[in-house]
């Protein structure tokens, strides 16, 4: 797959316009993903009972907020992306307080964000900007959890288009490890059924159809919950195979999905996430894309692209380099960094076309 220098230079820049290139030239954009860590603002919500912690009375007042916005929008402009979906934030109004700070504000930011239903009071969002258009309203998918389960956040589905194709985006925070790995994954792997229920729906109408699955999944990629639930498999090229996109003897349709994030989590001393109390990283923030987004039509994940963004700046000078500089009160002091979990990035190749019929096909 090659793309052109100016593609490049173009498409990375804060505006994309598609419209400049030619239809033989396809443009480059850039996707991320980012756990942001409790983007709490600093005023009670009676109907939050999660927010009870980042009150002035807890340390958290604006001049702290104020802070916390700022770090986590250097940190959003050194990612120079152009869709950036994120979870663990409390509401719309910290995302527009955030896409207004200086080094953001005339990049052209949109929102797409629904209240979920979660016990802390932490939603999912899709931060997009050109070439990237909202094509219908949003949903969230509620995750079933079963009777005497506290709720969790849903999926988060963001139709889009971009250069006349469509983009489904699927936002997910599946629910966390507390009371152990094991005794909480049937509760991820309900996340990932509600997930591959949605992906199946798309891929019933149209089996190449683009899809872009991201989120902190809270599993790392051999997990069940991704491997088997999701099927989102390590091997590229059993993704790409034709009987993937067959039906089954018995006649259902679920194709496997790509995941890339296993370039990432080869190593014990790299990822996304790094559990201070098991001394452990873990590469829970993951990019997975349908078989759709592996040929060279439409909408196509660029080669090799994949990657953990983490800058110097973001990480944790004083108690170890490699690790993500954590924006909280630890011990009785506060570390004010940027979040507890580094972001990932890919980069997406768009097919332009100049005739309007043919982006309906």
């Amino acid at each position: 797959m090659i793309t052109s220098l100016c593609s490049l230079i173009l498409l990375l820049g804060s505006n994309a316009d598609l419209s400049a290139l030619s239809p033989e030239e396809p443009a480059v954009a850039s996707i991320a993903f980012w756990n942001l860590e409790n983007l709490f603002d600093y005023e009670d919500d009676p109907e939050n009972p999660g927010d009870d912690e980042f009150l002035p009375d807890k340390e958290w007042d604006q001049n702290r907020y104020g802070r916390k916005l700022a770090h986590l929008a250097r940190a959003i402009d050194s990612l120079d992306t152009n869709l950036l979906a994120v979870c663990e934030v409390e509401n719309q109004r910290v995302l527009e307080d955030l896409i207004a700070e200086s080094v953001l504000v005339s990049d052209g930011w949109s929102i797409a964000h629904i209240d979920s239903p979660d016990h802390r009071g932490i939603d999912l969002a899709l931060l997009y900007r050109a070439p990237f258009q909202l094509a219908n309203a949003a949903t969230l998918h509620p995750i079933d959890m079963g009777e005497g389960n506290i709720a969790t956040r849903g999926v988060l589905e963001v139709p889009l288009q971009v250069s006349g194709k469509p983009l489904t985006v699927l936002v997910n925070h599946w629910p966390s490890r507390y009371g152990g790995a094991e005794k909480s994954a049937p509760k991820r792997a309900a996340a990932a059924l509600t997930a591959r229920g949605v992906i199946d729906g798309h891929l019933a109408l149209d089996p190449l159809a683009d899809i872009l699955v991201v989120g902190d999944l809270n599993d790392d990629p051999w997990d069940a919950s991704v491997l088997s639930v999701l099927k989102a498999v390590r091997e590229r090229r059993s993704v790409e195979h034709p009987l993937n996109l067959s039906p089954t003897r018995n006649g259902s349709f679920s194709p496997r999905l790509w995941n890339p994030s296993w370039s990432f989590a080869s190593g014990s001393d790299t990822g996304t996430y790094y559990y201070w109390s098991g001394w452990t990283w873990n590469c829970f923030d993951q990019i997975i894309v349908s078989p759709g987004m592996l040929d060279s039509k439409g909408i196509t994940l660029v080669r090799d692209s994949v990657e953990i963004h983490h800058p110097d700046f973001m990480t944790d000078s004083v108690l170890n380099a490699s690790r993500p500089a954590r924006f909280r009160k630890f011990r009785g002091n506060w570390e004010e960094g940027y979040s507890d979990h580094f972001p990932v990035k890919a980069k997406i190749q768009i097919e332009i076309s100049t005739d309007p019929e043919s982006d309906r096909k």
